[in-house]
């Protein structure tokens, strides 16, 4: 797929851009419609969405982590659902710097899963990549770090990209509610949600 109006790509660069400058705190939410917009328009077609920048096997990992941070419940879809790795994809085939932290990023998990499991991150039984998001999750609070601290960066990019990329999707906004005629110009993730997501081990049963 390839992005169909230099406008599109404009929006898509400068949200990308925007993303990385401010550490993913805070998104402009008309520009991540958009995302959602192309990529959705992508899912339709024959055959659906086609990775731009990620690899296949990148974004089935990106793929299962989302899964993983924001999954499914009585409320609504997961992150997958809400399409949160093609919103990634996007934004990645716009930044480098952007891609650059999730091709590490899963290639370190890669790594991590196959001399604990042998085998990729995605290969490995949910027990296995649970495990190993405790043990992001352990080091982030700085217990454990030895062994995971070269992970942390990716855990807390993917973490909270996911989170913004449900919340900014028809999913998520119905989720926290429809705001009426409200206009909003930009979407922050609130602190609650990062909390929460940020407790894998007790609040989402990793």
């Amino acid at each position: 797929m390839t992005v169909p109006s230099v406008t599109r790509r404009t929006v898509l660069r400068q949200l990308a851009i925007a993303i990385t400058a401010a550490g993913s705190s805070s998104v402009n939410l008309e520009a991540a419609r958009l995302v959602h917009t192309i990529a959705g328009e992508s899912r339709a077609q024959p055959g659906g969405y086609t990775p731009i920048r990620l690899t296949v096997h990148e974004f089935r990992t990106v793929s299962r982590l989302a899964e993983l941070i924001v999954p499914a419940d009585t409320r609504g879809g997961s992150a997958v659902d809400a399409g949160a790795p093609e919103f990634i994809d996007l934004l990645c085939s716009q930044n480098d710097q952007l891609t650059i932290i999730y091709q590490n990023g899963v290639r370190w998990l890669d790594a991590t899963a196959s001399n604990q499991f042998a085998a990729n991150f995605i290969d490995t039984p949910q027990e296995g990549q649970t495990s190993i998001l405790d043990g992001l999750v352990d080091a982030e609070r700085g217990r454990d770090a030895n062994n995971y601290r070269e992970g942390v960066g990716f855990f807390s990019w993917i973490r909270r990209m996911a989170v913004d990329a449900y919340y900014t999707s028809p999913i998520g906004i119905r989720d926290i509610g429809y705001q009426g005629n409200q206009v909003l110009s930009s979407y922050e993730t609130p602190s609650e949600i990062i909390d929460f997501v940020t407790r894998a081990g007790d609040d989402l049963g990793l």
